[in-house]
């Protein structure tokens, strides 16, 4: 990528645009917070939006510095256990489950966008990356919902307290087959998110001055979001970029302008992630402190 090229794609994005986008992502991430404190009442834990509001954006602060979103997660579901006095696999069972319905809304997102609009990208590599995302659904609906499938799966493994805590989850995630009604509500909202986020990225692009079709984004940033959830790198960095280069170059926008969207999305998440640090310094870390 020309550096030079880079700063002045920046440099003459529309700032208007570029706040709106900003404003839709900072609401996305409100609905993704529902979403968690969705099945957290399914699961019977009651906690108000305003607690868990400060969980969840301090953890967008450690996902910043650890890999992927393993450790705001692990932050969020020790908060919550110790907040509620509940154990910790019960708390981690709704977090798990909240980033599996993840991933089935964005399959279905990309699916529905794949049927109406494949000739866009009209690349077998997409449909290939599709039916992964189809193996991991179904690997994961089966560990959560398939008691069979779960104890086969860790039958070999040989930490029998471990053992115990994943079966503790496991029939936690199993539950909510009696529930149902929260297991669609939170898809309702992954579907409603992965859209809005196609819709921040198609912003971004009208701030640097592209015009790609809506569909176009619809299908590939499902893609982009796999990449970057996958644990290998801090925040996503590097996968992402390379996969928003490689699709967004297909159909014809330059190199410099798909990395500008890459790293502008992660400037936001940079920005509510030292809002989160605030958060966790000035508010929960504090009031442990004065717990104890």
């Amino acid at each position: 990528i020309d550096f030079h090229a880079l700063v002045e794609v920046v440099r003459v994005a529309d700032r208007q645009k570029m706040l709106a986008a900003f404003g839709l992502f900072f609401f996305l991430n409100l609905l993704v917070l529902l979403r968690w404190s969705l099945l957290l009442k399914g699961f019977g834990i009651n906690v108000s939006l305003y607690r868990l509001f400060l969980s969840y954006i301090s953890s967008l602060f450690f996902n910043l510095f650890l890999p992927s979103t393993i450790g705001g997660d692990t932050l969020r579901t020790l908060d919550i256990s110790q907040h509620t006095q509940k154990p910790s696999s019960g708390i981690l069972a709704t977090v798990v489950l909240d980033r599996a319905i993840g991933f089935f809304g964005l399959f279905v997102v990309l699916i529905v966008s794949l049927a109406f609009g494949y000739k866009v990208f009209n690349d077998i590599s997409i449909l290939w990356a599709t039916f992964l995302l189809l193996l991991l659904v179904l690997f994961l609906s089966a560990l959560m919902f398939w008691g069979w499938f779960f104890h086969r799966f860790f039958k070999c493994l040989p930490f029998k307290k471990l053992k115990s805590y994943l079966n503790n989850i496991h029939l936690a995630t199993s539950s909510y087959k009696e529930r149902r009604r929260f297991l669609w509500g939170a898809l309702f909202l992954s579907i409603s998110v992965h859209v809005g986020m196609a819709a921040v990225y198609y912003l971004l692009a009208l701030s640097l001055h592209e015009s790609l079709g809506f569909l176009y984004f619809l299908i590939a940033v499902p893609m982009i979001t796999v990449f970057s959830t996958l644990p290998f790198t801090v925040g996503g960095l590097g996968l992402r970029d390379t996969a928003s280069v490689v699709v967004f170059t297909r159909v014809g926008l330059a190199a410099a302008k798909a990395f500008a969207l890459s790293l502008i999305n992660f400037a936001f998440m940079l920005i509510l992630g030292i809002l989160g640090g605030f958060c966790y310094v000035f508010i929960l870390y504090r009031r442990r402190l004065q717990s104890y």
